[in-house]
């Protein structure tokens, strides 16, 4: 079971929940989040993500990891306090609590 304050991953049932709510992902965003879940509070730039979770080298061109990282957000975030996904301009993303 991984957790960051009030979210949950189990990655052997595959399921999410926040503040007890299940929360269905997509097995694409699933597997974003668990990397995050796995590295909370480093700073994922968009190349680490593309080679983690898509398994190819990262094109520059294309804003995939960012459209998968707002579906994310989201799902995780909306209407929900503290925020837990964030963004580090210019340089990608972070998991952290509070």
């Amino acid at each position: 079971m991984l957790r960051i304050d009030d979210l949950r991953l189990d990655p052997a049932r595959r399921t999410v929940t926040r503040g007890g709510e299940k929360i269905d992902l997509t097995p694409r965003e699933f597997a974003l989040l668990d990397y995050f879940m796995r590295n909370p509070g480093r700073v994922l730039t968009r190349t680490m993500i593309a080679e983690h979770v898509w398994d190819y080298s990262f094109d520059t061109s294309t804003n995939v990891i960012d459209v998968y990282v707002n579906y994310l957000r989201k799902k995780v975030d909306a209407g929900r306090e503290p925020k837990l996904l964030h963004t580090m301009r210019g340089v990608g993303y972070v998991l952290k609590a509070g």
